[in-house]
């Protein structure tokens, strides 16, 4: 099988208590059954202590019990009880592996970091031409378990859009219409529609209806609530001068994480659109803000939007119903620009 990573996935390393935002916080700790099975066997006070405040939650899942807002087995100086007491080995499946996620296609899978972690983030940004590996890897896509020549057209479709988003003549946000015109072409292909004359043209005369839908997703601290307000108030500003080399970043990682999960969902466009409001949300705030820092923003975004199912699911669905957020609305708003 063929394995492809960005050029930062192998330099991370946990900087465990001195990270700036843990995974051992605001998140519930999904226990996978194999280790579940080892923690029943576990002796001592440590081994009650997980067997009591192991439960199963809603969604059936079995979850370590928060404690405000706090795994219960991330200790006062901040590192992790089992770990030190049961060793990396024994950490459940979500643990040992984050911020590392596998996407995984048969024939041959792709590994990133989530750019969720302060320091998977800090390498994401850091890293020049990160994607390397994706365009040169010539993938045998034979397999039955999906339409394989429907992904031999999403990987071409992925890497042409990875064209527009890294053509440095254009602004970020003309980079971002033009690939928005693109996947609304392709979309139309996909389902099986007459491709029309693309019309950049929006119903509202502003932004303000992407703020009005963020600010009704769940959140977990006040950070993007503040940034929201902060970017509504400065809706007429423009980016700041390096701007556009930081989203193109961003742009492309969102673009590789998530574009070949069309080979499910059939849906290019969605993706595309995520970039679109979250460069419109950054854009603003950030050249309101100068204490904000860019990294940082991108890294709480993510952990509060793209790691959140519940928001997840509400913007797919806005994106599918709300006209207001078509690729022709989106497009009219950059190019105001």
């Amino acid at each position: 099988m063929k394995r492809a990573y960005p050029s930062y996935y192998k330099k991370f390393k946990c900087v465990a208590n001195r990270c700036a935002d843990s995974c051992c916080k605001d998140w519930d700790v999904v226990v996978d059954s194999e280790t579940e099975a080892f923690y029943n066997t576990a002796s001592g006070s440590l081994g009650e202590k997980i067997r009591r405040l192991t439960v199963t939650d809603s969604d059936g899942d079995r979850i370590f019990v928060s404690q405000n807002g706090r795994c219960p087995f991330w200790n006062s100086d901040m590192l992790c009880d089992i770990y030190i007491e049961l060793g990396e080995e024994h950490l459940c499946r979500t643990c040992k592996s984050f911020p590392r996620v596998t996407a995984d296609f048969s024939d041959f899978s792709e590994h990133f970091l989530s750019l969720a972690c302060p320091e998977a983030a800090r390498l994401i940004f850091a890293e020049e031409n990160a994607y390397a590996d994706f365009e040169n890897a010539d993938y045998s896509v034979t397999t039955d378990e999906y339409d394989a020549e429907f992904m031999k057209l999403l990987l071409a479709a992925r890497s042409e859009s990875a064209k527009i988003l890294t053509d440095k003549s254009e602004s970020a946000a003309q980079r971002l219409a033009y690939c928005l015109e693109y996947n609304a072409r392709l979309q139309s292909v996909i389902n099986g529609e007459e491709p029309v004359a693309f019309k950049p043209e929006s119903r509202q005369n502003s932004a303000g209806f992407i703020f009005d839908f963020f600010e009704k997703l769940d959140y977990m601290n006040g950070y993007i609530p503040k940034l929201l307000e902060t970017a509504r108030a400065n809706e007429d500003k423009r980016p700041l001068q390096n701007f556009d080399d930081k989203f193109e970043k961003l742009a492309l990682y969102l673009l590789y994480r998530y574009y070949l999960n069309a080979i499910e969902s059939g849906d290019v466009l969605s993706p595309v659109k995520r970039m679109v409001c979250e460069y419109i949300i950054l854009s603003r705030a950030l050249a309101a803000d100068d204490s904000l820092d860019f990294t940082q923003a991108a890294q709480k975004y993510s952990k509060e939007i793209e790691h959140s199912y519940e928001n997840g699911e509400e913007l797919d669905f806005e994106f599918m119903t709300n006209r207001d957020f078509s690729a022709e609305s989106l497009a009219a708003i950059l190019l105001k620009e």
